[in-house]
């Protein structure tokens, strides 16, 4: 079910919501409650109506005596238990129309958001399930449980560095837990994978060394000005959170972003000098602007140049070199072995790369890709029987003819040339000229009729 803001309401529940949302601003805040609560009964995935029917509970509470507030909380027997029934019996809507009225009562029940974030789970309403679990990690602040479901919420609303923002803070604030570290270490992990790093490796390149479209989560800044104004609001922040090393890290990629690398490695040494926790996505963050810097450097001097190639080399170097530690650190993450297999690959350590690569393919979401490298790693060895077969184990399940697909029939047809089968190179050759002329040098392949030497 979708939550609703109130430009996607209508009618009945629209006229309830702005009569109601009058009436709150007016501070009559009993009617509001009255005729919000109607509205989310009609409506419950009214997300704007519950934070309205929230800010007027709260409200009514803050206004209230101390004898008011016991009796109003002493009134909430009935709908606890209604409340517990519904949602026994899986009458969702019922069980947050009673969480609601316990909450008028008192806005800080932990029984009432309780029901409200497991009826809000079940009917997959994210945004309803956070405002709940941060009421109830307030009032339980060391209830790990809470903070954790409240990262899988996040979650589900793709706020991966919110997500993990409340992960690390539950990993600092528990050090000698193994489990939360791991969670933490997940959530990093899962962040990074979000934003793109991975997909987006070797200059827009996917594993089989066809172009991938950008995919990065970054804000594409054309102007110094603005990317100066975003690192300085940013700074300012972190002066008031200087925990949130997550923001140090962003900070220090905007100074990559801005070529000012001296800058961004400060803060990659601060953070790692602060933060005790062994974090992934720090350590890819820093691999990055390693290789940013490298790159920048190499575009100072000409292609061809003993400087540029000798730059390139470095490069190539310390990146194997890098991606092993991070494998090694991280053995579990099939996503760094995967990296490490690309840059063996690319220094020409075939050997290591086939074996990196025959581990990768038992992820499901490295499998395409390191069966491609498998491939091409045996026809530069020369075993074309070898690197045939592992390019067909790619093609299963490829029924439409997209930029995977037209690579891998294109070494399929590059294997069959090799192989001096002629006649089969050519209909692969063609089957892709058929799709797209401009591929590679697939047009000079079947415009000059494709004759090869045996």
């Amino acid at each position: 079910m979708p939550e609703k803001d109130h430009t996607s309401v209508g009618g009945e529940v629209r006229q309830l919501w702005e009569k109601g949302y009058d009436t709150l601003e007016k501070k009559n805040y009993d009617y509001a409650m009255v005729l919000l609560a109607e509205a989310l009964e009609k409506e419950p995935a009214f997300f704007d109506c519950r934070m309205a029917l929230r800010a007027a509970q709260i409200k009514k509470h803050e206004n209230a005596g101390r004898i008011a507030k016991i009796a109003a909380a002493a009134g909430n027997a009935h709908h606890m238990a209604q409340a517990k029934i519904a949602l026994k019996r899986k009458n969702y809507f019922s069980a947050m129309a009673h969480a609601e009225k316990i909450l008028c009562g008192d806005p800080e029940s932990s029984v009432g958001h309780r029901v409200i974030v497991d009826a809000a789970k079940a009917l997959d309403l994210p945004h309803t399930m956070i405002s709940s679990l941060q009421m109830l990690k307030k009032a339980n602040p060391k209830n790990n449980g809470i903070t954790q479901e409240l990262a899988k919420a996040l979650e589900m609303l793709n706020d991966w560095d919110e997500a993990e923002r409340v992960m690390l803070q539950l990993a600092q604030m528990n050090p000698e837990d193994p489990f939360l570290q791991q969670a933490y270490k997940d959530t990093a992990a899962k962040a990074t994978i979000y934003r793109g790093n991975y997909d987006n490796k070797a200059g827009g390149q996917d594993a089989g060394g066809s172009a991938d479209a950008e995919g990065s989560s970054k804000a594409d800044y054309t102007s110094e000005d603005v990317l100066d104004g975003k690192i300085y609001d940013m700074e300012e922040r972190l002066q008031a959170e200087p925990e949130n090393y997550k923001l140090a890290v962003d900070i220090a990629n905007l100074y990559v972003e801005r070529k000012d690398f001296d800058r961004a490695f400060e803060y990659f040494d601060w953070v790692q000098e602060n933060c005790s926790v062994s974090d992934s996505s720090i350590d890819r963050a820093l691999a990055d602007a390693y290789e940013a810097q490298f790159d920048y450097d190499i575009k100072q001097y000409p292609e061809g140049s003993p400087e540029r190639d000798g730059l390139e080399a470095e490069r190539d170097a310390f990146m194997l070199e890098n991606c092993q530690e991070r494998a090694d650190r991280y053995p579990t993450m099939l996503e760094f072995r995967f990296e490490l297999g690309e840059y063996q690959f690319r220094t020409g350590d075939v050997n290591e790369a086939i074996q990196t690569f025959q581990r990768t393919q038992n992820s499901p979401s490295h499998k395409h890709r390191s069966l491609c490298y498998l491939g091409q790693c045996f026809m530069q060895r020369g075993m074309y029987d070898m690197a045939l077969s592992q390019f067909e184990k790619a093609m299963e399940g490829k029924s439409t003819f997209d930029d995977q697909k037209k690579e891998l029939v294109y070494f399929l047809a590059s294997v069959f040339e090799k192989q001096g089968k002629h006649e089969q190179a050519a209909a692969h050759f063609k089957s892709i000229y058929e799709m797209d002329i401009g591929y590679r040098d697939v047009a000079e392949k079947v415009e000059g009729g494709y004759v090869g030497d045996p």
